[in-house]
């Protein structure tokens, strides 16, 4: 039941007008069954994964507070159960191949120990939320909750189950613990939050879409414009479909008075390689700095075990998004870059700040190129029609095609630095803010009946994960 599609809209207006009219005791488990209904709608089959996941977590944390004596045991097990899941649905088939490879090149002997098994939807995001509640509460920083259906809701919250953002049991359960009623602040708040979305995923990143996938598809026939093009639209391409499912996400929930965390601030704004992970998926790099970057030793054991970790946290990440080599290599990429950053520090300083943006998105865009191919050989063809494919300036793509990825582009750059122009009291402001709002679910509706004459549904790319 994909965001942007009718279907999911129906089910939303159904489930807010549901709830705000139930009594505030029959709240969470109408919002837990919801949320199951929303989870069932991907693949009947794997309910129990998330059930088996949030029952091993709350258990865990339970006997922990009510057994000391045990808690490193416990702790064990609640971080086992999430973690095997995880490797084995997600990680199996990747390192399994790896060794079949290289037992092959040994033995001359070739076979395939894949399981070929469906990643299921959301796994990294919502055993990620598990793992963090059952450290929290085993360092003392987290009351277990003895709430069933609560905490059940927290690990199955249906807004952030699929793709986040990553939250904290001790910012969203207090806040899913409340009753829940139709503020018209929270409700406008939500809805313009969600309109935002929709505008980023539909208008922006489903339209540049269609000339990123098209050059993709043979990359080894691209030309150099294509592939720089290319290059251009997914960075502009991957922020708006995973920022625009977060601002959705934090929209829907808004509507309910919930908060969610804020996961991206303008990251094509940083000035460095470490200011763009504190401005990209901001819950997923805070969540790898708190359980393994400080735990590792941080930067408190010396330069060489600092750039160790980084190495770590980093390849640990890009492993995070995909079982992939090309995933491994971006995560290194970036952790080799931070390393640099370290082992450089204040040179840059001097350096005029609109100069370092620039290199930072070059650097960031270029290393997308491996986080978008879907292997190693299709980024090699890619990097080659980049550097040699020069041999004119002719694209993939007619006249008025070009026109609609650059009004796309052109309208994400121009309308959301507009809006907060328009916030605040007057009544001209708010006819701006108003219109900014109309205009941009103009430009979604349009863009939604475009992609659907083409016979278009996208899906966002961060499901994957």
């Amino acid at each position: 039941m994909l965001f942007n599609t009718p279907v999911f809209l129906l089910f939303f207006l159904i489930v807010t007008a549901v709830l705000f009219l139930l009594p505030a005791r029959w709240q969470k488990l109408f919002l837990l069954a919801a949320s199951y209904v929303f989870y069932l709608s991907w693949d009947l089959s794997l309910l129990w994964l998330i059930i088996l996941v949030t029952l091993s977590a709350y258990a865990c944390a339970r006997l922990m507070e009510r057994f000391p004596a045990g808690k490193k045991a416990f702790l064990g097990i609640g971080l086992a159960i999430p973690l095997l899941v995880l490797f084995f649905f997600k990680y199996f088939d990747f390192f399994a191949s790896g060794a079949a490879a290289l037992a092959a090149a040994f033995t001359g002997k070739s076979f395939d120990p894949a399981l070929h098994l469906l990643v299921p939807v959301g796994i990294s995001f919502y055993t990620f939320q598990a793992l963090s509640y059952v450290i929290d509460v085993y360092r003392g920083d987290l009351k277990a909750e003895t709430d069933p259906v609560l905490f059940a809701l927290y690990i199955g919250f249906f807004p952030q189950l699929v793709a986040g953002p990553i939250e904290r049991a001790g910012d969203l359960i207090p806040q899913l613990k409340k009753e829940h009623r139709a503020d018209p602040a929270d409700v406008s708040a939500g809805f313009k939050l969600m309109l935002l979305g929709y505008f980023e995923k539909i208008a922006v990143a489903d339209v540049l879409g269609l000339f990123v996938n098209r050059i993709w598809d043979a990359p080894g026939l691209a030309t150099g414009a294509d592939a720089l093009l290319a290059s251009l639209f997914f960075s502009l391409q991957i922020l708006c479909d995973f920022k625009g499912y977060s601002d959705i996400a934090r929209g829907i929930a808004r509507v309910y008075g919930i908060r969610l965390s804020e996961n991206f601030r303008e990251p094509y704004r940083a000035v460095s390689v470490s200011d763009f992970w504190r401005r990209w998926h901001i819950t997923l790099s805070s969540w790898f700095r708190d359980y393994l970057y400080i735990p590792l030793g941080g930067r408190r054991r010396g330069t060489v075990m600092l750039c160790l970790n980084l190495l770590i946290v980093f390849a640990v990440s890009g492993l995070w998004h995909g079982a992939g080599l090309t995933f491994l290599l971006w995560g290194v990429l970036h952790g080799l870059a931070r390393i640099a950053e370290e082992l450089i520090p204040g040179s840059r300083e001097k350096i005029p700040a609109v100069l370092r943006r620039a290199a930072v998105f070059l650097f960031v865009t270029a290393a997308w190129i491996l986080f978008r191919a879907p292997g190693l050989q299709e980024a090699g063809l890619f990097m080659r029609q980049l550097f040699t494919g020069w041999n004119g300036l002719s694209l993939s793509a007619s006249v008025p095609e070009l026109a609609i990825f650059a009004l796309s582009a052109a309208s994400w750059l121009i309308l959301p630095r507009l809006l907060p122009l328009a916030e605040g009291t007057g009544r001209g402001r708010t006819v701006l803010r108003w219109g900014l709002y109309l205009l941009l679910g103009w430009l979604a509706t349009w863009a939604f009946l475009f992609l659907r004459s083409r016979d278009i549904a996208s899906s966002f790319i961060y499901f994957q994960f």
